[in-house]
């Protein structure tokens, strides 16, 4: 009876984007133990992250399960009386529950992909750095974001961006080494959606400017 709850269970994924930067400490941030399993008692069943450049790639957990108990066969196993499944392709945290039940957090990755939309779309969760095409397309789609910002760019006026924003509640914005906290203390009901961008100022000024009636 339980398998069947397992397989009604809505999949809640969260996204983490780097765009085309290298932002290992970002992806390195998310693959924690920590934050993974943060992640997965907030009630997310899965987590994609688009690496880019980097040259970090996020840890199998499976692999390690299995170089630490010297098993050398990927296929399921019983350990202490669970049944803990292992998969092929796909990272995942595992964690057991009271009850004796195998739960995780499953885990994919890529580098690059020619449209991210669908990925955004589908996230119930985004984690995003600090671009803001990334910010403004993820507002856009309504999604809960976290901003995580690179601080070993020089001159980095998208942090100033996402601190703006931050302070007028639209997302959440934090550093690598403070992921996990932020994800801890996180309500996401506490956010305020971002207002569809409204031109009509701008093309005021440029109408003035051509000498042209506000009207």
């Amino acid at each position: 009876m339980g398998g069947g709850n397992d397989i009604l269970k809505p999949r809640r994924t969260v996204f983490v984007t780097v765009g085309s930067t290298c932002f290992d400490a970002l992806v390195q941030a998310v693959d924690t133990s920590e934050v993974k399993e943060e992640l997965f008692r907030k009630g997310y069943t899965d987590l994609l992250i688009q690496i880019g450049r980097g040259s970090y790639v996020p840890i199998k957990l499976y692999d390690r399960v299995i170089e630490s108990f010297h098993l050398k066969i990927r296929m399921p196993f019983v350990l202490s009386g669970f049944d803990i499944q292992v998969s092929y392709g796909k990272s995942s945290g595992m964690f057991v529950s009271s009850t004796g039940e195998c739960e995780s957090l499953q885990v994919d990755y890529f580098t690059y992909s020619s449209s991210i939309a669908d990925n955004l779309r589908s996230a119930s969760l985004v984690i995003s750095h600090a671009g803001s095409g990334s910010i403004f397309e993820t507002l856009r789609l309504g999604k809960p974001l976290i901003v995580v910002v690179n601080e070993d760019l020089m001159d980095n006026h998208q942090s100033e961006l996402a601190e703006e924003l931050a302070q007028r509640k639209h997302l959440l914005c934090t550093r690598p080494q403070e992921l996990y906290q932020t994800i801890g203390g996180m309500d996401l009901e506490s956010l305020v959606p971002y207002p569809p961008a409204d031109a009509t100022p701008v093309a005021k000024v440029m109408s003035r400017f051509l000498g042209f009636p506000d009207d």
